[in-house]
């Protein structure tokens, strides 16, 4: 089975930043670290099949798919071997 590389590009590492600012504020240090275990897991897995989520509907591009976990979308692009971790959001509404 193919593997692929998953590297978190600079931006969507600040994402999660923010994302455990938020979570700490708002609730606990604890449920925020819990939360960031979630996602890192969540991104972790797009090491295998990671065409296996929707095509973005934030990016229109054939290579940049959408991963959805608990009301947040982790946008990431396919290229060759590898797997761009572009951004973390809050889900919008469409």
């Amino acid at each position: 089975m193919k593997s692929y590389r998953v590297v978190i590009e600079p931006e969507a590492q600040h994402d999660l930043e923010n994302i455990y600012d938020f979570i700490a504020t708002n609730d606990t240090q604890v449920q925020a670290s819990r939360f960031l275990r979630k996602l890192q897991k969540a991104i972790d897995s797009l090491n295998f099949m990671p065409q296996r989520c929707r095509k973005s509907i934030y990016i229109q591009n054939e290579n940049v798919h959408d991963m959805i976990l608990q009301g947040y979308t982790i946008c990431y692009a396919i290229k060759e071997e590898t797997v761009h971790i572009l951004a973390v959001f809050r889900q919008k509404s469409t």
